[in-house]
């Protein structure tokens, strides 16, 4: 049977020694830490650290090493244990020690009333303590109690029970034209019709620490049924219905229901500006001037020239739009377009048209400009995920700013909390120092004036809100890497070539076109960004 070397107190007339007895099976040997542990554990001072490392040295060769380490014998010592406990309150240990050559050994009782009296309540494990005694296993951390594990729950989930994917991408000829009369971006419902069930979290089920605390399981994802008008949930919350026939849409995971609002002609000094609550569809144009505002989507059979068109769901341009400079879109969902010119663009979702000139463009999702001509000239094109276009620049070297990758707001957020964290951990492993200074102090002195008191119960005190708010900041941290670890570094592609004049970034890395490329694919690679075949 494997066993620990160990040593024993061994009192004489001419004063006390350090007898040491050798591992067993390739056990651990006798440490100078484990040494001076339990010599200050038992209170035995004026201990000359010189006369404990020859001992250690001696008990490394010898199979039973004496030194001795006082002129006195002093007082006759017990077995001994010393019980530690995770700080997580997961486990205990309990290290035993053997007893003086005069002194006697414990029960198990003795053991047991040990281990409570350190507060330990939960999950003894009685077998090892008896083992323990019996083996007398002396300098050897056992097993004494184990925590009673949570049991995890399950998140919340929601089923949907229409097309929440809706692409709206248009169809393609064999020549490269974009057909944008025929697209599929109206998703339609009837009365009473059954629109999402949700399946309510499972919160799980508490354990308990050693000590007799509280293991929480995980916390869940605790998700409702949102919805705008026209809609309707069961009694219980899980079910929703739609309360007329329309069309529905999946927006920030809200789902609306509503009617359509069609203007017969054009918007403009006849109509005046449009808002409405539900989607609109202009059979002509949208004249520079006047505004659309939406809870639904958006479609324009014409041209929308200097026009502002804002949207909760998707924008659709079947003809296109040139905005003189002036025109402003801004949809929470897709944005299709037949080409988009000197306008802003900002889009909850993807972006797909066969041109884009001289405008600016912001996109949480996809840049695809795929018709025809396919091209990027001018202006700028941002997004978090990837542009593709045929084109890229053009042979004017127009200056044409490209960006993809992760988010730069949930970036700086997450280094913040990683500084923030350190700064605290800092402060608390200072604050742990001087309370166990004091606290040396105070078993040392028997006691401390005023101000030392106070200022230990200060120490404890921060200590405690430090880890309230670490707890906090962990728990946002965990959430923001989530977030980081779905995003890919991004990847810009010219399916034909692109020109100098385009400037790149992906991520936090810029790179400048300085002659032409074709056929590529752009990614990051550490430091740089990469030129890839395609």
């Amino acid at each position: 049977m494997k066993r620990n070397a160990f040593f024993q107190l061994i009192q004489k007339e001419d004063g006390m020694y350090l007898k040491s007895y050798p591992a067993l099976d390739g056990g651990e040997p006798v440490t100078m830490d484990d040494v001076m542990l339990y010599l200050e554990k038992k209170k035995i001072m004026d201990v000359q650290v010189e006369d404990i490392a020859v001992f250690i040295a001696d008990a490394a060769e010898q199979k039973n090493a004496e030194q001795k380490i006082l002129p006195e014998a002093g007082l006759t010592e017990n077995e001994f244990p010393i019980i530690t406990i995770d700080p997580q309150k997961r486990f205990a240990k309990i290290r035993l020690y053997p007893p003086s050559n005069k002194g006697r050994r414990l029960s198990p009782e003795e053991i047991l009333d040990r281990i409570r009296q350190c507060g330990i309540t939960t999950g003894i494990v009685t077998e090892n303590i008896k083992l323990l005694l019996k083996a007398r296993l002396y300098c050897t951390d056992i097993l004494i109690a184990k925590a009673v594990p949570p049991v995890e729950g399950s998140d919340a989930e929601i089923t949907y029970h229409f097309d929440v994917d809706k692409t709206c991408t248009p169809t393609m000829d064999e020549n490269g034209n974009v057909d944008f009369h025929q697209l599929d971006m109206i998703e339609g419902v009837s009365e009473g019709q059954l629109l999402a069930t949700l399946r309510a979290a499972d919160i799980g089920q508490p354990g308990t620490d050693v000590m007799g605390g509280l293991l929480k399981p995980r916390k869940v994802k605790q998700l409702t049924l949102k919805h705008g008008k026209n809609i309707h949930l069961s009694e219980d919350k899980c079910e929703m219905y739609s309360d007329v026939a329309g069309n529905v849409t999946l927006v920030n995971d809200t789902v609306f229901v509503s009617d359509q609002y069609e203007v017969p002609a054009d918007v403009g000094p006849s109509t005046g500006d449009i808002e409405y609550d539900g989607s609109v569809v202009v059979k002509g144009n949208v004249l520079t001037g006047y505004k659309i505002k939406a809870a639904g989507d958006i479609t324009v059979n014409g041209v929308v020239e200097g026009a502002e068109l804002i949207t909760e769901g998707k924008i659709v341009l079947k003809r296109g739009i040139q905005g003189k400079g002036k025109a402003k879109m801004q949809a929470q969902g897709d944005v299709i377009s037949n080409f988009i010119e000197s306008a802003s663009v900002v889009s909850g979702g993807r972006i797909m048209t066969d041109a884009i000139m001289h405008s600016d463009i912001i996109a949480e999702d996809d840049v695809l400009v795929k018709g025809k001509r396919g091209l990027i000239a001018g202006g700028s094109v941002k997004t978090k995920t990837r542009i593709e276009a045929k084109t890229l620049g053009s042979t004017m070297g127009t200056m044409t700013v490209l960006e993809v990758g992760i988010d730069p707001k949930v970036v700086e957020r997450y280094h913040l909390i990683e500084k923030e964290m350190d700064g605290l951990q800092k402060e608390k492993e200072t604050l742990f120092q001087n309370l166990k200074l004091l606290k040396k102090r105070l078993e040392t002195r028997g006691k401390l004036d005023e101000e030392k008191m106070a200022g230990m119960k200060k120490s404890a005190d921060r200590i405690n809100a430090i880890n309230v708010e670490m707890e906090k900041l962990k728990n946002e941290s965990d959430i923001l890497e989530e977030e980081l670890k779905k995003k890919d570094s991004g990847k810009i592609i010219a399916e034909n070539i692109a020109y100098p004049g385009v400037k790149m970034t992906i991520s936090t890395v810029t790179n400048s076109i300085k002659s032409e490329v074709q056929h590529s694919a752009f990614v990051r690679d550490g430091a740089d960004i990469r030129v890839r075949a395609i």
